[in-house]
């Protein structure tokens, strides 16, 4: 587990610091790093979170650090708008609607930042 050394010094955190956000003991971060335990699924997760990697990377199984998605021999990693839109556009029609009330389910179960500029505008118009 030498990649959590790396992950936490590129962070310029020492053990106890990391062992303090992720609610461990230093010396299970030092077990970790040097390899005599290995850490659970939960806490491969958060660290994952923390230094915003793939938990592939962290246990060794990918050389990409960015969380991604593999379909096929292609690999999907921080898509942009394009990108996006030429999948949906290669989804069925049934798909495309799943996608829709997806995206409108996030949408309207969204926290507002700030005040919603387009709240008066018809749910046509919104989007």
């Amino acid at each position: 587990m030498n990649r959590i050394a790396e992950l936490r010094k590129e962070k310029r955190m020492n053990q106890i610091s990391l062992a303090m956000k992720l609610n461990v003991s230093q010396k299970m971060i030092s077990a970790y790093e040097n390899g005599k335990n290995e850490p659970s699924i939960d806490l491969l997760m958060r660290m994952a979170d923390l230094f915003n990697v793939s938990t592939d990377y962290l246990i060794g199984y990918s050389d990409s650090r960015s969380p991604g998605h593999q379909i096929g021999d292609t690999f999907y990693t921080d898509l942009s708008k394009n990108e996006l839109m030429k999948i949906y556009d290669k989804l069925s029609d049934k798909n495309k609607s799943l996608v829709q009330g997806y995206i409108l389910g996030l949408f309207a179960s969204q926290e507002p930042e700030t005040k919603d500029p387009s709240a008066g505008l018809s749910s046509q118009n919104r989007l």
